[in-house]
């Protein structure tokens, strides 16, 4: 009876353990590719994060700051550039005599989606949802047409100090995702362009409606969750709408 107990004690310490790596793998981080054109993006612009710290966090400064820093330190074989929000007020400041610092929140974006095509080929913005778990959300966007390329979640453990050590963390590990992601989108583009040439177009694009079909209703659950905790200003997608 004793050796009965035991196992299925084993088995539940299996099980659960087993659902909580489960849910911790998927509930940590979301990434989400939204057109190749992510690919021709080699020159970023970072953009003011959409932000209200409470006392333990970071301030909109420092991390847009650290932001950029964790950009340039990811970037070890220079494979793309970065242009600081500091930078990028700066030089709109010293063109135009606009100082973007004095402007309110919601003209000082309608500025930086108007001159940002001519300072990067995307530019990246970072949303952090405050709710009982820490949700940050950043976005990589189109700098002419405003359509996200790629977005990128993550979830803080429950009961993690907010502090700047989590959000530096959480900075990297979206670079890293980002700078791992591009390689494999680059070789599922190749693999694309191959079908297409051994299948021809029209067949192709049958093939990839199916497809597409299968992973929609999977999707449609996560996509409806990130709609509801990212915040209604959000950058990207929730730009157009201010």
């Amino acid at each position: 009876m004793k050796k009965i107990i035991q196992l299925l004690t084993v088995m539940c310490i299996m099980v659960f353990g087993t659902q909580f790596a489960f849910a911790w793998e998927v509930g940590t981080s979301k990434e989400t590719v939204y057109s190749y054109g992510m690919l021709d993006a080699k020159s970023f612009v970072i953009g003011n994060p959409q932000f209200s710290p409470q006392d333990e966090e970071p301030t909109v400064e420092e991390l847009t700051k650290m932001i950029y820093d964790q950009a340039v330190k990811n970037n070890k074989k220079n494979q793309f550039s970065y242009m600081s929000y500091q930078d990028f007020c700066r030089t709109v400041n010293n063109k135009e005599h606009i100082d973007i610092y004095r402007l309110g929140r919601h003209k000082a974006l309608e500025l930086f989606k108007e001159r940002v095509k001519d300072y990067g080929d995307a530019y990246i913005v970072c949303t952090v949802s405050n709710d009982t778990r820490l949700n940050v959300f950043f976005d990589v966007v189109d700098s002419k047409s405003h359509e996200v390329l790629y977005s990128y979640r993550k979830l803080a453990p429950k009961g993690t100090p907010r502090d700047t050590k989590l959000y530096e963390e959480i900075c990297r590990d979206f670079f890293n995702a980002y700078s791992n992601r591009i390689k494999v989108v680059a070789k599922e583009k190749k693999e694309e362009d191959e079908l297409i040439l051994k299948m021809g177009k029209e067949n192709y694009e049958k093939y990839k409606k199916e497809k597409l079909a299968k992973q929609k209703a999977q999707e449609i659950v996560e996509n409806d969750l990130d709609r509801y905790l990212r915040p209604d200003h959000r950058v990207g997608r929730g730009w157009g709408n201010e």
